[in-house]
């Protein structure tokens, strides 16, 4: 009997200690990984976990967030400036109309290689996943999909690519 109930305590133990640990595995925040996810448009697909390895940004943004759509243009640049294997900018756009995406992306000049437009069911999934209801945030992912900062100011972003 008392090796029974030893059984069920060490497994109900391992049981929470596993689920505990599950849940911090993938976390929309700095340290942790970043909540895996798949873009596509057209014949592209790109999927975060393809991308480990390099530094990755990762913009959400809408044309009705004003706060991330200067974002996303301040960060469509460097993708220029640090083209290659080790870095490589995401701006996922959560505009409900894709046409509206695509004249935004045209009348602020923006990469359209890097821009990607996502569904509403998709918007919502990524917006539970990285925490996105009190506003559209970018993470800066690190070679092994750690995020390392939240919302990165371009000097930060320059510096940090400079070492790459």
């Amino acid at each position: 009997m008392k090796k029974t109930i030893s059984v069920i305590v060490l497994f109900a133990v391992l049981v929470i200690s596993v689920s505990a640990y599950s849940g911090r595995v993938y976390e929309a925040a700095e340290g942790y990984k970043a909540p895996l996810f798949k873009v596509e448009k057209s014949d592209t697909l790109v999927s975060l976990a393809d991308l480990r390895g390099r530094y990755v940004l990762v913009n959400f943004w809408a044309s009705t967030d004003a706060q991330s759509r200067l974002r996303a243009n301040d960060y469509d640049a460097l993708g220029d400036y640090y083209p290659g294997e080790r870095f490589c900018h995401l701006s996922v756009n959560f505009d409900r109309s894709e046409r509206l995406f695509r004249e935004i992306v045209r009348r602020d000049n923006l990469s359209a290689k890097s821009q990607f437009h996502v569904s509403d069911g998709e918007a919502a999934r990524l917006s539970g996943a990285y925490h996105l209801s009190e506003g559209l945030n970018s993470f800066l992912i690190d070679p092994e999909g750690k995020i390392i900062e939240v919302n990165p100011d371009v000097r930060y972003l320059k510096s940090i690519l400079s070492d790459v």
